[in-house]
């Protein structure tokens, strides 16, 4: 009588195939990179162009606070901000204002004024004066090279003008020249909207690179 055996099979021994143990090649390692470094290149441009606006965001948020101390001071001292005589009907002029050009304005020392009406007794007037130049000089420390222009009255309300110098406002450079610094339009009374906030006055005379922003509060 024959016996058959039967032997379990043996598990193979041989190699996988190629194919199975194809790991990670040049060519994808170098496709990896490129792809890495066209991100890396799109994250370094958008940190320019945030960068870019940098100067002006932070100057319009410090403008905000700056308008807030001025529209306090004045509301505090309403009488030195014009009014009118109801016995003659006529008006008088507003001690806060503020009318000379960007050059004079930086030019001009700002020294602290006697009295100082924080610590003592002042008339409006006196206090009027200490307001400006103290609002003047804390305008100096927290906008680039800082000015400010203010007109109007308590009657027909105060327009506010803040100025500062933004040496990123630049075009762009051509034929390989340098950039040069745009001009802020000067308003011309027509301007509606943001085109309206924007502008210098001219009695400013405000050269290239300035930005202007321009409130208005009746106090």
């Amino acid at each position: 009588m024959a016996f058959f055996m039967n032997h379990s099979k043996r598990k193979s021994t041989a190699p996988p195939s190629l194919q199975c143990a194809r790991g990670v090649t040049l060519v994808e390692v170098m496709v990896a990179i490129v792809v890495l470094s066209i991100g890396l290149l799109g994250i370094a441009g958008l940190q320019a162009a945030t960068l870019k606006y940098k100067i002006n965001t932070w100057a319009r948020s410090s403008a905000s606070t700056l308008l807030s101390d001025l529209s306090e001071r004045v509301r505090i001292n309403p009488d030195s901000a014009g009014k009118r005589f109801a016995e003659t009907g006529a008006d008088i002029a507003s001690k806060y204002v503020i009318g000379d050009a960007w050059a004079a304005q930086q030019l001009a020392a700002l020294d602290p004024i006697t009295p100082n009406c924080e610590t003592e007794p002042c008339t409006p007037l006196q206090r009027a004066t200490h307001d400006l130049q103290a609002w003047r000089q804390r305008v100096r420390n927290s906008l680039p090279q800082g000015a400010a222009l203010i007109s109007g009255n308590r009657k027909n309300g105060l327009t506010v003008t803040m100025m500062w110098f933004d040496n990123e406002l630049v075009e762009p450079a051509t034929d390989g020249g340098p950039q040069a610094l745009v001009a802020t339009p000067v308003c011309s009374g027509s301007e509606t909207g943001m085109a309206q906030q924007t502008c210098c006055p001219p009695e400013a005379a405000a050269p290239a690179g300035v930005r202007c922003a321009r409130f208005s509060f009746i106090p």
